[in-house]
């Protein structure tokens, strides 16, 4: 073993996405306490949990922050983003009506002077899956056709034509 300045034991390497998986505040526990124990030796704690050193100062921060839980992954701002009186408003057009997207845009401009693109209304429903009455029905498809071995087939045993769209041309002299 050396001695000095980098001198430290590997006893092994620990799992952190496993740990972060089960529990993600108690894995960062798991990082401080072990920070704690060797001294705060960021990257010595890095390699013991395979992971970025700059994780490990990300968790020194929430723990000054005093907050070991996960952040939300929403921006703080969303300039762009529908106001939720017109998502309230489509929600509820759509609970009445049971229309899809586009039909929903047109009767909401025509009938309550709203202009939404279709498109904005589906990311709107898709975002309030648990508050639409109507879940969207998809069309069964019909049977698909039999094979046909179109090469192993007899001269107009397969094909079926109409002739009445066949106009003949005669020539004149």
């Amino acid at each position: 073993m050396k001695t000095g300045h980098h001198s430290r034991l590997t006893t092994g390497i620990i799992d952190y996405k496993q740990l972060r998986k089960v529990n993600p505040e108690t894995a960062r526990l798991a990082v401080l306490e072990y920070l704690k124990t060797n001294h705060h030796n960021v990257s010595d704690a890095a390699r013991v949990f395979s992971i970025n050193r700059c994780v490990v100062y990300d968790i020194i921060h929430k723990e000054r922050e005093g907050d070991l839980k996960d952040r939300p992954r929403t921006p703080k701002r969303q300039p762009s983003k529908t106001p939720s009186q017109i998502e309230d408003k489509v929600i509820e057009v759509k609970n009445q009506t049971g229309y899809g997207p586009k039909r929903l845009s047109r009767h909401l401009e025509k009938h309550h002077q709203l202009k939404v693109p279709y498109g904005t209304i589906r990311h709107i429903l898709r975002r309030n899956k648990e508050r639409v009455k109507h879940k969207v029905r998809y069309v069964r498809r019909k049977k698909k056709r039999e094979f046909v071995d179109w090469y192993s087939a007899k001269p107009f045993e397969i094909v079926q034509m109409d002739i009445k769209f066949i106009r003949f041309e005669t020539k004149r002299p």
